[in-house]
């Protein structure tokens, strides 16, 4: 995604770049599909970060009041709340929001920290053994695979990488994009690797109960596993207050990148009455309509929740399939039809290692895609069957559907401004070449030669 965010700095990103390297004759159909899949996930994510929220705060009020007893709902009203409340801050305090985003950074190192060393030193005469942390490998899931059951449990880190294409759908809101986007995508996967191993030993340190961490009535064991490792509900609550308040910062962020992908996508006519999604409100500075159609729709799917929580799950399992499968059409592309031919020269190359890293995440990909359809547990019953495969398909219909009646034959793809992509690429290269330029109906990068000094 870095590189060809490098290659194509726009802000529809996979929408774009779907278009930017399919040959002539499929350029409108992949860009409207891609466009449509990375807009459905990134509602079905941002569904799933409200639904987390909302039962994080319904596990503080179990804390203290533990005979309590949760609704479905009442988890939907909080649900629509907080969700209301981020698509407000992206409207009302949108020229801020890149102040708050530091601020939830710094927030989420102080909580990191401070979470890590208080389970650490609060739980140094009663915690899990050693061996247990490092070395336990019990399968409770049923299946008889140990192996399969391992898949099945890495595959949820996934859900922690859904927001790497963020950056790229503001390609057109920060400077020189074709060189910075690519470290905004990279760094957040750095920090990851330094951060997530050490927050996953505390929590397991902290375990004195498996058994009441399992039986969470929320699904949520993370209040009692604090709860267990301060023996402080004060505490316990502190922790998961400060945990949920820079989990909504997500959902700031994701109705952020929402409004901007569907205003990207709306410029070229791809939604239904795509003329109201374009709109850029001159009193905020923002996509207002964009953000609301985001908003009532992320409402309007919280209510499976009240009728059904596996139906729910599944929809927040889907947002994994579409955004990610969202990511890697264009880069199949690219590997089908030859890098050297459909990339341009740009900032960020991956050079020898990128037909192997484009083959790894196709591969990747298509095995989560089919794993995620499988139930996490035997034997399978009615509340624990996986309706992923329903969701999704059902979903990628409703998209070819539409496409068939609607736009087949009259949406053309995206509007492309190449001389200003061409000037973004050429500021991140450095002044290499006068310009590179990429013809729509060839695929052909055609190369302008070396400046000369009254070019400088």
């Amino acid at each position: 995604m870095a590189e060809l965010a490098s290659a194509y700095p726009v802000a529809g990103a996979q929408y774009y770049w779907s278009f930017m390297v399919a040959s002539e004759e499929y350029k409108p159909f992949t860009s409207f599909f891609n466009g449509w899949i990375s807009i459905i996930g990134w509602w079905l994510g941002a569904a799933s970060v409200a639904n987390f929220i909302s039962a994080m705060i319904l596990e503080i009020v179990l804390v203290w009041h533990p005979e309590f007893e949760v609704q479905h709902w009442q988890q939907y009203l909080v649900y629509v709340g907080i969700t209301w409340i981020a698509v407000a801050i992206n409207i009302f305090a949108s020229r801020y929001i890149p102040l708050f985003n530091k601020l939830i950074f710094v927030l989420a190192i102080l909580t990191l920290t401070g979470t890590m060393l208080a389970l650490f030193v609060i739980s140094r005469n009663e915690h899990a053994p050693t061996d247990w942390v490092f070395g336990d490998t019990n399968n409770r899931t049923g299946w008889p695979s140990d192996g399969f059951a391992f898949m099945l449990a890495i595959s949820n880190a996934v859900y922690s990488f859904l927001g790497s294409d963020c950056g790229a759908h503001l390609c057109e809101e920060i400077p020189n994009p074709a060189k910075n986007v690519p470290r905004v995508i990279l760094y957040p996967l750095l920090v990851g690797m330094l951060t997530a191993f050490p927050f996953t030993v505390s929590l397991l340190y902290a375990i004195t109960d498996l058994e009441a961490v399992f039986s969470s009535p929320t699904g949520l064991p993370l209040i009692e596993i604090y709860h267990q490792g301060t023996h402080s509900r004060v505490a316990a609550s502190v922790l998961l207050a400060l945990f949920a308040f820079c989990f909504f910062g997500n959902l700031v962020a994701n109705g952020t990148t929402c409004s901007r992908t569907l205003w990207a996508v709306s410029r070229d006519g791809t939604l239904p009455y795509s003329h109201l999604w374009m709109n850029v409100s001159e009193k905020f500075e923002m996509p207002l309509n964009a953000i609301l159609l985001s908003g009532t729709f992320i409402t309007l799917w919280g209510l499976i929740f009240i009728g059904s929580t596996t139906a729910f799950s599944a929809m927040v399992s889907a947002a994994i399939i579409f955004q990610q499968t969202s990511c890697v059409i264009p880069q199949a592309i690219v590997l089908f039809r030859g890098r050297d031919k459909v990339l341009p020269p740009r900032h960020f190359n991956l050079g020898r290692l990128g037909p192997i890293i484009n083959a790894t995440a196709v591969a990747w990909v298509i095995f989560l895609d089919v794993l995620y359809c499988f139930p996490v547990a035997l034997p399978v019953t009615a509340q624990n069957m996986s309706y992923v495969s329903v969701v999704s398909t059902g979903l990628v219909l409703f998209v070819i559907a539409l496409w068939f009646t609607t736009k087949r034959n009259v949406f053309k793809g995206p509007k492309v401004d190449y001389e200003l992509m061409n000037e973004r690429r050429l500021a991140a290269i450095g002044g290499e070449t006068i310009g590179v330029v990429v013809d729509a109906k060839t695929d052909i990068v055609h190369h302008r030669g070396k400046r000369t000094s009254d070019e400088e």
